[in-house]
């Protein structure tokens, strides 16, 4: 299914991320992009704000940015995504996440899914450490793509349909309250429900920390076999089924760039409908481009850069993570305004 980069190609592009930047004047994204990222990633994980402010308790603020960040971490951002379906949940409408999506979407499009969320940050990590971007077939490609947007559609039709439930027949016990307990987990979002983020930054740090306790305080006698069956029985699940998710998308992400970014993601799906028409975009230089087709190869979305208009570009897969300016040994790509 995915085919590794010809190794002159890797080649160069080792180099380029390397010594690129103190050549020739030209500014390499990928070092600032990456000090970005990991300022965000601790952000959204919350492990930041823990170290740095004693006494944060790790309560949501109203701050929420169209990434994927789960409601279970104890970061002070959120995403827009979970606000959205936590608010049709209690009947309320989302103005405001629905709000900064709009802005957020005409002004950059999808450019904070490639600088600051933080799945993709992990995503991106996995990646270096595989040493390669690989492709796949430009069908196989194209045909999961449309994943996406079906799971989001279905998150909405659940959502959608609870908030309108709840308007009808009021939130209090009744039609609406009964419906949402139908429900169940959920009633607050079906990627709030099923999601590798909040199992990364919220269910697994929880589970870890209550184990460090009971091993800091726990007698030898403690430990005993019943005891680890009903830990491990005390586990939901849903817990389990969310871990081997979490486990399924590192390895799809070590199988294939930005997996989730490509063929799962909601946010993603709802980003990128506003990518086309973004003010920030690629412009391509045809005196200089060459068509050595490097920059496609360092793309991490797989996006068909050559056949795109020179002029500037938004296809709807790109995350504006400029890999493709960095890999450019002419230089002929950057970032253009409106």
């Amino acid at each position: 299914m995915t085919s590794p980069a010809p190794a002159d190609a890797q080649e160069k592009r080792g180099l380029s991320a390397r010594f690129g930047f103190l050549r020739r004047g030209r500014i390499h994204y990928w070092p600032i992009r990456t000090t970005v990222q990991l300022a965000f990633f601790l952000l959204f994980s919350g492990v930041a704000l823990v170290h740095l402010i004693p006494g944060f308790s790790g309560e949501r603020s109203w701050i929420v940015l169209p990434v994927l960040a789960s409601v279970k971490a104890q970061g002070a951002i959120g995403g827009t995504l979970d606000a959205t379906t936590v608010l049709l949940s209690q009947g309320i409408f989302p103005w405001l996440p629905i709000g900064i999506m709009f802005v957020v979407g005409a002004i950059l499009g999808r450019f904070m899914c490639g600088w600051i969320c933080p799945v993709g940050f992990v995503q991106d990590v996995i990646t270096g450490i595989k040493g390669r971007v690989d492709s796949v077939s430009k069908r196989t490609n194209q045909t999961w793509i449309k994943l996406k947007y079906g799971l989001t559609a279905i998150a909405f039709l659940v959502s959608g349909t609870l908030a309108l439930t709840l308007y009808y027949y009021g939130t209090s016990a009744g039609t609406g309250a009964a419906y949402r307990d139908s429900l169940g987990p959920f009633a607050s979002g079906l990627f709030i429900a099923f999601t590798p983020d909040g199992t990364m930054f919220g269910t697994l740090p929880q589970i870890l920390a209550g184990s460090w306790r009971f091993l800091g305080t726990g007698q030898l006698g403690d430990f005993t076999l019943t005891n680890l069956g009903k830990w491990i029985t005390g586990i939901s699940i849903l817990t389990w089924l969310n871990i081997l998710i979490l486990l399924g998308f590192i390895y799809a992400a070590w199988r294939i760039p930005r997996f989730w970014c490509r063929y799962i993601c909601p946010v993603g799906a709802i980003m990128a409908t506003f990518q086309k028409n973004s003010m920030l975009g690629i412009h391509r230089d045809p005196v200089k481009c060459a068509d050595c087709k490097e920059c496609e190869t360092a793309c991490p979305m797989q996006v068909p850069i050559l056949d795109l208009d020179f002029k500037k570009f938004n296809h709807s897969e790109c995350i504006l993570c400029m890999a493709c300016i960095d890999a450019c040994p002419a230089g002929a790509l950057s970032p253009k305004f409106p």
